[in-house]
């Protein structure tokens, strides 16, 4: 299945960091997944095997041999962090990247596919009334040319 990860869940992190993993997210993540920073403020969690495929995509992708390449590669992969899924399917999620997305204790975790996204819950709440104001989602539909 193509969109493997969808819907919100409400967690909180606890004082050592550490988030549940939705259960429905478990399966398809696996027991080891990559934790690392979005452009958005937000963290994206993906299976090793997902990282693996992201990290060979931005190679092809970006020039390294440039200073500006080399600075947006190392911003999608400096951050990042490997994790262990526990017993009760909870991570520990590094300080820094606590800190990158603004996470201190609610979080919403939300299936993008073939990857989850942790927000803040205030910035997640934030986000979508952003995109509800002034036709925004609209005017992304048309640019988009979706059908729906």
């Amino acid at each position: 299945m193509a969109l493997s990860m969808f819907g919100e869940y409400f967690h909180n992190v606890d004082a050592k960091g550490r988030l549940s993993v939705p259960a429905k997210f478990r399966d398809t993540l696996g027991s080891t997944v990559v934790i690392a920073i979005d452009p958005d403020g937000c963290l994206r969690i993906y299976s090793s095997e997902k990282w693996d495929e992201f990290v060979a995509s931005i190679t092809e992708q970006i020039d390294t041999s440039t200073p500006k390449g080399r600075k947006l590669f190392r911003y999608f992969t400096s951050k990042a962090s490997i994790c262990e899924l526990d017993s009760q399917g909870r991570i520990i999620i590094p300080p820094s990247l606590r800190q990158h997305a603004g996470i201190t204790k609610e979080v919403v975790v939300v299936g993008s596919g073939d990857k989850a996204e942790v927000w803040d819950k205030t910035r997640y709440d934030e986000m979508f009334a952003e995109m509800a104001e002034d036709d925004v989602v609209s005017d992304l539909i048309a640019e988009y040319g979706l059908r729906i």
